[in-house]
């Protein structure tokens, strides 16, 4: 069944399920005492039932498309001998977006039939082919709809055994971390009672904040030497490119939008922009993660400590730029904070802005080093901290040409 692109027949849900399960307790079982031990048991457990939880597959039905059809030669059985010939037909390709785990679209739940629905899968893609000699568009629409509803039908069919093992999964978790800890401090306290002098491997001292996406499994932290110790809170590098990718995706919505910004002050802006971040990302303190601070900034905070800061300016000229820097690393003071200037200009040669932002970078104080970033109207700097010249921070200045008013 595999080779004719079947999908729900690779392999029993109910098997997958259980590798799931065994993996799960497999990894809690592999946390080292330093990095189990000074943790709650509340953080370990978040991180693994984001983990381990099965996102069930949910098609995005208005996001249906259909790529405009070549005409293609398929082979065809002229007879109950096996004889072929070939044909040229039309090739129908319907691409259904979706969410959720891709694997379970090979998964056999555990009711199905022996019918199951035909497709490939790409990327977040479902891709149903059909071939058509004729140019019936019912027939087309009604071969394609059938398709369609069994691929519903099998999801339906999975949910019952997804949604049983998630119910089940924070007990299972809470399970598993309190029998390592168990064993950990066991173990622990045989050491102890053996006498000698214990030397400890050094660890890093900071933990990366569970900033997280929607359905992103927040990190653990890491191990920890001290027991008072308090490591400094930092932005995951990868959630920080993240939010960035996320504020220069808005330059797209400007260009289609024109309207809505052609008469837009900093204050405005700053609002627009904080859409797209609380839509995509979620704190675990707090019902929202960025916030607005004075009048222009964008702020991630973590137990008081700011971690990452956009400020937005509008360009009006190269001191604009400067003071935009000067104010920003007023508000950075500790170490890992990442930092982003959000650069606005309504000037007809943003070309010659954008040539101007390395030099006004360099001038300043501040300035360490401009490093290699790729996006075309972004740049991004190593900073010292003004408190702490032997702390650098990572600034990553984005520029938008924002639309005037005709």
């Amino acid at each position: 069944m595999r080779d004719r692109n079947y999908l729900f027949a690779s392999g029993d849900l109910s098997a997958s399920i259980e590798g799931h399960r065994q993996k799960m307790q497999q990894q809690i079982h592999a946390l080292s005492p330093n990095q189990l031990l000074p943790a709650e048991d509340a953080t370990v457990c978040q991180h693994f039932v984001g983990e381990f939880t099965i996102n069930p597959v949910e098609l995005q039905d208005e996001q249906i498309t259909l790529i405009d059809p070549p005409e293609v030669e398929v082979e065809r059985v002229s007879d109950h001998f096996g004889h072929t010939y070939r044909q040229k037909q039309l090739e129908f390709r319907f691409e259904i977006l979706f969410n959720g785990d891709a694997v379970l679209l090979s998964c056999k739940p555990s009711r199905f039939d022996f019918n199951p629905p035909r497709a490939t899968v790409e990327i977040h893609k479902i891709i149903v082919t059909l071939h058509r000699a004729d140019r019936d568009g019912e027939a087309i629409k009604r071969e394609f709809g059938e398709q369609l509803s069994r691929i519903r039908q099998y999801l339906g069919w999975q949910r019952p055994d997804i949604d049983c093992w998630n119910q089940a999964l924070p007990n299972l978790v809470r399970q598993q971390v309190a029998s390592r800890r168990e064993k950990l401090i066991s173990d622990r306290k045989l050491v102890i009672d053996l006498g000698f002098k214990v030397v400890r491997r050094g660890e890093p001292s900071s933990y990366s904040v569970p900033i997280q996406r929607k359905q992103v499994i927040p990190p653990l932290p890491p191990p920890r030497t001290g027991a008072t110790a308090a490591p400094d809170p930092e932005l995951d590098a990868e959630i920080y490119e993240e939010i960035l990718d996320k504020l220069d995706g808005m330059s797209i919505v400007m260009e289609r939008n024109p309207s809505a910004f052609a008469t837009a002050d900093e204050e405005t802006l700053r609002t627009h922009f904080l859409v797209p971040l609380n839509s995509s990302f979620r704190g675990m303190a707090t019902g929202e993660t960025f916030n607005a601070a004075g009048k222009t900034d964008i702020l991630i905070k973590h137990q008081d400590r700011i971690l990452f800061i956009a400020e937005c300016k509008f360009w009006k000229g190269p001191q604009s730029l400067t003071d935009a820097i000067t104010q920003l690393l007023s508000y950075t003071t500790w170490r890992e904070t990442k930092a982003a200037i959000l650069l606005f200009s309504r000037k007809k040669d943003f070309t010659a802005v954008l040539a101007q932002i390395p030099d006004v970078f360099a001038r300043h104080p501040s300035y360490v080093r401009k490093v290699e970033y790729t996006k075309s109207t972004g740049f991004r700097f190593i900073v010292r901290s003004p408190n702490d010249p032997q702390r650098h921070l990572t600034v990553t200045l984005l520029a938008f040409n924002v639309p005037v008013e005709s």
